[in-house]
């Protein structure tokens, strides 16, 4: 599971220091479940799912279709980017990341 979250906060360009913010955990504790060092709770799951926007079983098991609506993050970057992409890039980025699951 630590893989998949790792590439999905890679993927939406944020640091392990913003996603810890956004879900209310530490960096430290973050990079333990990245490296899978560490387990996680039910409530920073659901958080994880909720703020990729993918299931819980996908961040578990990778085996669950992730949500159409791809964002990249809630940083001014991210959101230029998400502004800057047409809807076939968009796309090509919700297959890349479906992909490396």
């Amino acid at each position: 599971m630590g893989k998949r979250v790792r590439t999905l906060r890679r993927a939406f360009g944020i640091t392990i220091d913003e996603l810890s913010d956004q879900i209310g955990i530490t960096p430290s504790y973050l990079g333990l479940i990245e490296r899978g060092a560490r387990g996680i709770t039910v409530e920073r799951l659901i958080d994880l799912s909720v703020f990729f926007k993918c299931t819980a079983d996908f961040l578990l098991t990778g085996k669950d279709d992730m949500a159409t609506d791809v964002k990249f993050g809630n940083s001014p970057l991210a959101n230029s980017i998400d502004l800057l992409l047409n809807e076939n890039e968009k796309q090509k980025l919700h297959d890349f990341i479906r992909a490396i699951r």
